[in-house]
């Protein structure tokens, strides 16, 4: 009996020192908090640093990442911190460009509409999917597409290293050399100015843009069912947590109805090949 309670002893004495070193490192070096439930380990002590690159709408609205008014993205980063068990949220600026090229990201974890695609998958890790969304195509108002022949003719505007980019280059392949742009917004800018004829991006962005610029709308659309899904740094430990929680959001319908805030409106986009 004695020889049983000195193991018992010795197994919780054990037991009390592994859980007390924690350890690991986070996906931007460092010390590394405490694992959470999940065994996600944040960067910092309650605090999960989140990455994007504004101007990010709808998914991520405000021109301050330190005032930031909601969005898709954002809510659903609450509520991954939330089930977690993370305080609070620190938004910070990273390049686009650079988030999928597989540059250090000072972040726990990035989002910002990033479709997962094969050689991205290369260079970065991806969480589960949490949206998919097709490729549109905005033009001035009065400018007629007549399906994939109409849009070959265009004369496109697209941002760089982006889906749309890629989906112009290898599928649609238009008469003329697209102009690429360091952002959608600039890409926008020259549509309006009448530099570009069309801009290629995903739907949600497309659709945005046309509702806050009268004179630009969506001519139609591209099925492609792109899925976006959240980048960590190839190797992360925390990409398996990470995805569990998103398919928890998804199953739970959390996801359903943060789209049903952000995109009430079943916009009936023709497609056009």
């Amino acid at each position: 009996m004695g020889g049983k309670l000195l193991a018992l002893a010795l197994a919780l004495v054990l037991a009390l020192g592994l859980a007390a070193c924690g350890g690991g490192g986070g996906d931007g070096g460092g010390t590394a908090a405490a694992a959470g439930p999940s065994g996600f380990r944040t960067r910092s002590p309650g605090v999960l640093t989140v990455a994007t690159e504004l101007p990010n709408p709808p998914f991520v609205l405000g021109d301050d990442l330190d005032h930031l008014k909601g969005g898709f993205e954002v809510d659903m980063v609450d509520e991954i911190a939330d089930r977690l068990g993370v305080e609070r949220v620190e938004w910070v600026g990273f390049p686009f460009t650079k988030l999928v090229a597989g540059a250090r990201c000072p972040c726990d974890f990035a989002v910002n509409g990033v479709s997962i695609l094969p050689d991205r998958r290369q260079r970065v890790d991806f969480s589960s999917p949490y949206f998919t969304a097709n490729q549109g195509v905005l033009v001035r108002k009065g400018t007629a597409v007549d399906g994939v022949a109409g849009a070959r003719r265009l004369r496109f505007g697209v941002q760089e290293a982006t889906s749309g980019a890629a989906y112009l280059d290898r599928i649609l392949k238009p008469m003329e050399p697209p102009r690429t742009f360091g952002s959608t917004m600039a890409a926008f800018a020259a549509l309006r100015d009448g530099r570009v004829e069309a801009v290629m991006s995903d739907v949600p962005i497309v659709v945005d843009a046309a509702a806050k610029y009268p004179g630009l709308t969506v001519v139609g659309q591209f099925k492609t069912d792109e899925q976006y899904g959240a980048v960590l740094a190839k190797g992360s430990p925390n990409t398996r947590p990470l995805s569990e929680v998103i398919d928890q959001l998804r199953d739970d319908g959390v996801l359903d109805q943060l789209f049903q805030k952000y995109f009430p409106e079943q916009v009936d986009i023709p497609p056009l090949g």
